[in-house]
């Protein structure tokens, strides 16, 4: 008669199977094989707004993420990313009434999660929370510069072969820079692009839809290049959508041109850019853009009003001594009724070391017309990076 074996003897057969046997594991491998992530960012910043009884705000925080990527098992990856927000020496009235916006909530939470195959040549397949950035991010973007970003729970296919890309997603929840941005979802991206001699034509469909929140479908074209005459390097692009909203039973327009150039490491562009407008009764929305690179840093339009928004604007930039700098005026004028909504001036200075590291200032000035319900805004900001 065979005895069962005992917990002794069960014990020391796992401990007699080596190290080396885990190792030729390849699920092991995988997981073991892979690299850390951290990415950290301390910001001071503030608002001055004449807006009556808004109180002079200001916020220092740091925003760290860490995240881990496996090696490759069967053309698969897998990655995990935690993100933190903490308030800095007690630098916190901006949580306080009666005084301006900072979206940058103390906040600890999953950023990114996904399994990311390769199973076909050209074709990349992420499933789970992640980043999506789509073109210059007009219209999907991270809004990278708040200290939790934008992420999106969704499968996304991306096909590329020689000059064509596809790029489809479809999302089921969004996550903002704050909770109260959070929401489900059935949105669909369809983002094609072709790369010719002369630039790179892309055509997409973007859906939004949440139940009764929220249910546009934006269709467009953009083209985007560059190239050399001599010395002096050119930049161009123009691009045009319409949106549709079926829940207000409304459609608008949008145009976007501009034209730059850059000669030993200074440039100058220039562009026109409109949000347009359904007869003053809605305006061109981007609900799920990085809008603080577009219409000014000051966030003065992170809603389109009814009557529309247009924003002429001209840039200079340069580096010297490994500092690089900018500067953006802008112009805002409304699309219906002739409404003058303003003017900005926007500077930024940062400083990268070791390709790890980086310090900067910025600042936004923002002007609002005497007769506009709008307020004069001021914003300072200083920040320290560092990215491993």
């Amino acid at each position: 008669m065979t005895s069962k074996p005992t917990l002794n003897k069960m014990l020391m057969g796992l401990l007699a199977v080596s190290p080396a046997a885990f190792a030729e594991d390849s699920f092991y491998e995988a997981l073991t094989s892979g690299k850390a992530k951290l990415d950290t960012r301390l910001r001071y910043e503030t608002v001055e707004s004449d807006k009556p009884d808004t109180n002079y705000t200001s916020a220092l925080t740091l925003r760290t993420r860490l995240g881990y990527e496996t090696g490759e098992l069967f053309k698969t990856k897998g990655y995990i990313e935690m993100s933190d927000n903490r308030i800095v020496g007690g630098v916190d009235n901006y949580t306080k009434p009666d005084h301006s916006t900072i979206a940058d909530p103390e906040v600890t939470r999953l950023n990114q999660a996904y399994l990311k195959s390769s199973p076909l040549e050209g074709l990349t397949a992420t499933v789970g929370r992640q980043r999506i950035i789509l073109d210059n991010a007009r219209f999907v973007g991270n809004v990278g510069w708040r200290q939790t970003e934008q992420v999106y729970d969704a499968a996304r296919f991306e096909y590329g072969i020689a000059d064509f890309k596809a790029d489809i997603s479809y999302v089921w929840d969004v996550h903002g820079i704050a909770s109260k941005f959070n929401r489900e979802a059935q949105d669909v991206f369809v983002n094609l692009s072709y790369k010719t001699p002369v630039g790179k034509v892309t055509g997409y469909h973007y859906l939004n839809k949440n139940q009764e929140l929220l249910d546009t479908a934006t269709t467009g074209i953009r083209f985007a290049g560059k190239t050399k005459a001599g010395e002096i390097g050119l930049n161009y692009q123009a691009e045009y959508a319409m949106q549709e909203n079926s829940l207000a039973d409304k459609e608008a327009d949008y145009m976007h041109a501009s034209l730059g150039a850059t000669y030993k490491g200074f440039g100058f562009a220039a562009g026109y850019e409109v949000l347009g407008s359904d007869d003053a009764t809605y305006g061109f929305q981007t609900p799920l853009a990085t809008k603080h690179a577009f219409n000014g840093w000051a966030d003065q339009f992170l809603a389109t009003p009814d009557q529309g928004l247009s924003d002429t604007y001209a840039k200079i930039s340069g580096s010297v001594a490994g500092i690089k700098m900018a500067a953006v005026y802008h112009k805002y004028d409304s699309v219906e009724e002739s409404l003058e909504l303003g003017s900005e001036i926007d500077v930024v200075i940062v400083k990268p070391f070791a390709k790890k590291y980086k310090v900067g200032v910025k600042f936004a000035d923002y002007s609002a017309p005497d007769d506009s319900a709008k307020h004069d805004t001021t914003k300072y900001w200083a920040f320290a990076e560092m990215k491993f």
